[in-house]
């Protein structure tokens, strides 16, 4: 059943549109993470959903409800949802309990009632034994939990998260990453996360909706969005990929001048210009050549150490770079001459 459900929403900037029409429906109780790279409009988006701004078009829907349309949005406190931005918002005078409750206080809740709402919810963050000490006090990763545990405390409908990792070093934002999905796997409220960061999006999320340019490139699963991308900007935001462009010279294989690479999925259209993607990590190097499709010779351009691979920058015959993830003990000299297999089962026809 849908519970969040955005309709053509638009918003214009000094007539530029940095929200372009998007369609959305979010069914009740999952975790929706609009993806995508600064200025693409997922933020906007939030701010939308949340009621801090008015769209120029389009409507924003909660159970079937219009609560924002064309320049109208109801005012954010009228719309039971909660919202944890990048900063978290704690206020320092107040200790982790109180910060917590704050929420249950405004609506007038018994103290007695409060009190074992806010033990509960502690409990449920692992911050029990931190409930009177102060934000200044906590750690990052226990500042982020204190967070939560305050938006999620008055049982919103929907719960919007602003980038809230990106404050916080890289082994506690893969921790958090867990932590935000055990919550929500916990309450299951709808939420709405926003990030630039596609392991935080194929962690914690249900459906990604990567954007671009203030439209909506692909919406699906993980394991949709990664295995059948439907753009070269999907591709190869989401992963990483080589994009490859050519002439089809039927409908499984792509002439792309240095090589006729052929396609496991055959959708191309026959005398028409095409593209495909292959991502890194697929690209086989080897240093002698062979019988084999989808077989070229390479130069290696550059090679750099990354503990658990070695990400190597490789140049076609005819110019045209293409990367490869190989293992960490593939070590080549400068200018190597080698040879690359791009697997024809991995090798993804892109739509024109």
């Amino acid at each position: 059943m849908t519970h969040l459900e955005l309709r053509g929403l638009t918003k214009r900037y000094d007539g530029v549109a940095v929200v372009d029409g998007i369609d959305l429906s979010v069914p009740r109780g999952n975790l929706v993470c609009l993806l995508g790279p600064s200025g693409c409009g997922k933020t906007t988006t939030l701010r939308l959903v949340a009621g801090f701004v008015a769209p120029n078009g389009g409507e924003v829907r909660v159970n079937g409800q219009a609560l924002s349309s064309d320049g109208y949005a109801t005012p954010p406190e009228q719309r039971r949802m909660s919202m944890i931005f990048q900063s978290y918002a704690l206020w320092p005078h107040m200790t982790v309990a109180a910060n917590v409750a704050y929420g249950l206080t405004l609506r007038g809740m018994p103290k007695i009632e409060a009190g074992r709402r806010v033990a509960e919810m502690l409990g449920a963050v692992k911050l029990g034994a931190f409930a009177d000490r102060y934000p200044g006090e906590l750690s990052g990763g226990q500042q982020q939990r204190a967070a939560l545990a305050r938006a999620l405390i008055v049982e919103p409908e929907i719960l919007l998260l602003d980038e809230p990792l990106s404050n916080l070093d890289a082994a506690l934002r893969e921790e958090m990453r867990f932590e935000i999905r055990r919550l929500h796997d916990a309450y299951r409220y709808t939420t709405v996360y926003v990030t630039h960061d596609q392991a935080e999006a194929m962690t914690t999320a249900d459906l990604i909706v990567v954007m671009n340019q203030g439209r909506i490139e692909q919406a699906g699963s993980a394991e949709e969005v990664y295995n059948r991308p439907r753009s070269a900007f999907v591709a190869a935001f989401l992963g990483g990929a080589n994009i490859l462009s050519g002439r089809a010279v039927d409908a499984a294989r792509l002439d792309i001048g240095p090589a006729v690479l052929r396609c496991a999925e055959p959708s191309f259209v026959p005398g028409g210009e095409a593209s495909l993607s292959i991502r890194y990590h697929e690209v086989r190097v080897h240093a002698e050549g062979g019988a084999s499709d989808n077989r070229l010779p390479a130069r290696v351009i550059r090679q750099t150490f990354l503990g658990s691979l070695r990400d190597l920058a490789l140049e076609l015959a005819d110019g045209t770079m293409i990367r490869a993830s190989a293992p960490p003990d593939l070590v080549m000299p400068p200018d190597a001459r080698v040879w690359v297999d791009l697997p024809s089962e991995r090798c993804r026809p892109l739509p024109s």
